[in-house]
């Protein structure tokens, strides 16, 4: 029904015989080569029937050398949980010695050959026979042998069909809690890309502008303000030549102050989280505004105001000699200043700036 292919991924139990899909079924209209492209790459959980490790057992067998014993004596007969029938044996073994330690510790006066299976007696018999098997540890042909609420605490075979068969890909041991996929084949994913997703993969990506571009704009904003200073100096320097002068030169250097912070303005509006921490990025957004509003409000006001001198002095109608001193700008100028001032400390106090994220649309 199309429940296959890259998006999918089964995992079953591994209990079915050698080439099971194979056997012909009159109830299925699937063909075995339907089968096999349907089962590529499944996982199977099964038995481990012997441990992959060489350490010396109980027994004083690895499980490769008892595995080497059985099947010299075992002749026709097999069967695939023989190691698990032999560790069964040391386990009653075990269980049968704690016991009788018990008994020796608890009422020495009562022996494992006093065994009842009614429980007559002073000694509940249940009850020390699941405490010996529970305290039950020892290393045997299946792996690390132990006990928890009275049901054994196994390994885990992990098989996958590949190529129209089925291999080894790793062990999950219980005991130790340690899933081991170093001990048979590399895991084979359909479309070799690793496993299919399970659930959707949302990746947040911060929305940020152009390191190319900042760069850019920030290259053209230092010209304007390596400009700006030339400007300045040579404003400064001839301040006291005839047409300068007359176009009033403390003017025009506020007019150039107001222009260098905006240009800095242009530099600190392109600063984000890529290039600057979480901690400092409030105080560069109060920046970006104070340096922005003081800018404009130097360079353009600076600028007004020499704008309405002129236009004072040529609509004077009685063509009257109209003198408007340079103070009296700088008082326009300082208004202007002072309402940003306000402006802006007021907004700093109601709603200071803070760093938010938001959610745009999924794409």
């Amino acid at each position: 029904h199309g429940l296959y292919g890259r998006k999918y991924q089964w995992i079953i139990a591994g209990v079915y015989r050698d080439f099971w899909w194979e056997t012909e079924d009159e109830s299925s209209d699937c063909t075995k080569e339907d089968l096999v492209k349907a089962l590529d790459g499944y996982i199977a959980t099964d038995v481990l029937t012997l441990s992959s490790s060489q350490d010396v057992t109980v027994s004083g067998l690895t499980a490769s050398q008892y595995e080497e014993e059985y099947n010299l004596k075992r002749d026709q007969e097999y069967s695939r949980f023989h190691g698990y029938a032999y560790d069964g044996m040391w386990t009653i073994a075990f269980a049968l010695e704690n016991v009788m330690k018990k008994l020796a510790e608890r009422q020495p006066e009562i022996h494992i050959e006093d065994f009842d299976y009614k429980n007559r007696g002073s000694v509940l018999w249940a009850d020390i026979f699941r405490e010996a098997l529970n305290e039950t540890f020892f290393t045997g042909v299946t792996g690390n042998v132990s006990f928890d609420g009275n049901e054994r605490r196994g390994s885990i075979l992990l098989k996958q069909f590949q190529d129209g068969r089925v291999v080894k890909i790793g062990e999950y041991h219980s005991t130790t809690d340690v899933l081991d996929l170093n001990v048979g084949e590399p895991i084979s994913w359909r479309g070799g890309s690793g496993p299919p997703v399970d659930e959707i993969i949302k990746i947040t990506v911060a929305s940020r502008i152009s390191l190319t571009l900042f760069i850019v704009i920030s290259v053209f904003a230092v010209m304007g303000i390596i400009l700006a200073l030339v400007f300045l100096s040579m404003n400064i320097k001839y301040r006291k030549q005839r047409y300068i002068k007359m176009s009033s030169p403390y003017l025009n250097n506020l007019i150039i102050i107001g222009c260098i912070l905006t240009y800095t303005s242009v530099i600190l509006l392109g600063l984000d989280s890529r290039l600057l921490s979480e901690a400092n990025f409030p105080y560069i957004c109060a920046a970006r505004a104070w340096v922005l509003m003081s800018g404009f409000t130097l360079a353009f006001g600076s600028m007004f105001s020499k704008t309405w001198r002129v236009h004072a002095i040529f609509t004077n109608i009685k063509l009257n000699k109209k003198v408007i001193k340079d103070y009296k700008l700088f008082m326009v100028v300082g208004i202007l200043v002072f309402i940003d001032v306000a402006t802006l400390t007021t907004w700093q106090i109601v709603d200071p700036f803070y760093r938010g994220t938001h959610q745009g649309i999924p794409k």
